[in-house]
């Protein structure tokens, strides 16, 4: 039997409260009665098979009535109320919604909302929820203004730089300054299997981010296999709209090595299993 591990490092917080388990940042430690931020693994649910067990996606095969359950369960743990988690349907698009007190009930999670959102930004006292499994959540706070947008950015979505239209959103809607921003990112899938031998496939990213001896590397068993970086052009892109560095927190946990106790659509290409589950990420100011 594997022995359980703890995830949590100089970035993130691995906490465990009954079956359930999620992360927390560090970086937001210092505005805990401001802002809420959760990762869960995939830990404490009621979902069975490959959703096994703490399962949030509801546009898979598994039971709805399991994945309410879940949402239950993490509500419960987190004090939260379940009917009053908001999320629209990600298509890795880079729509980003200004979810408020008065649009806010269209979103409720039950009802699965036709409308592709793949990133919140809220100044009202919302929890957004994205689900991820290898993709980044991105959670963004504007520590002077008390907003913060939660992000869901896949490889697509990164190259649509979703995170910066949130950004460019909350200038618009906050008047957010970049230099006030702390970003954090979630456990996602890294460059050790972020993989591919598809040349085609490469120049998406080179076409964007040109200088690919950064970020783009050989596998050195198979000279044909690049390995793809998103963490660098992430935050090279967070950097040059003026965001400091050293705000800049990313979990830095493969979610495809650590398939036991995170989703991972990668690896369930790699086993061939029919479908997979998500991990959540909740936000909600205080």
């Amino acid at each position: 039997m594997e022995k359980h591990k703890d995830f949590s490092n100089n970035i993130v917080t691995h906490v465990k409260k009954g079956n359930v388990e999620y992360l927390t940042f560090n970086a937001l430690e210092a505005y805990k009665e401001k802002i809420m931020v959760v990762v869960t693994l995939r830990h404490g649910g009621v979902s069975e098979e490959v959703y096994n067990s703490l399962n949030f996606r509801m546009a898979g095969n598994d039971k709805k009535e399991n994945v309410l359950e879940n949402l239950n369960i993490i509500c419960d743990t987190l004090k939260l109320n379940p009917n009053e988690v908001y999320k629209g349907r990600q298509d890795h698009t880079d729509n980003i919604l200004h979810i408020t007190d008065e649009n806010k009930e269209a979103y409720a999670f039950e009802l699965e909302n036709a409308e592709a959102i793949d990133g919140y930004i809220t100044g009202d006292k919302i929890a957004t929820l994205v689900t991820t499994a290898d993709c980044n959540a991105i959670i963004i706070y504007d520590t002077k203004n008390n907003k913060v947008a939660n992000v869901h950015s896949g490889w697509k979505g990164t190259t649509k730089r979703i995170y910066i239209r949130a950004i460019e959103k909350m200038k618009e809607k906050f008047g957010t300054n970049p230099m006030d921003l702390i970003v954090c990112v979630s456990p996602s899938i890294m460059k050790c299997c972020f993989s591919s031998e598809d040349e085609k496939f490469k120049k998406i990213f080179t076409g964007i981010w040109p200088d690919e001896e950064k970020y783009i590397t050989t596998n050195k068993d198979n000279p044909k296999r690049f390995h793809i970086d998103l963490q660098y052009v992430i935050t090279k892109d967070l950097i040059d709209i003026g965001v400091k560095k050293e705000n800049i927190h990313f979990a830095s946990i493969c979610t495809c090595c650590n398939d036991k106790h995170f989703y991972s659509y990668r690896s369930k290409t790699q086993k061939k299993e029919q479908d997979y589950g998500c991990m959540a990420t909740i936000v909600k100011l205080i």
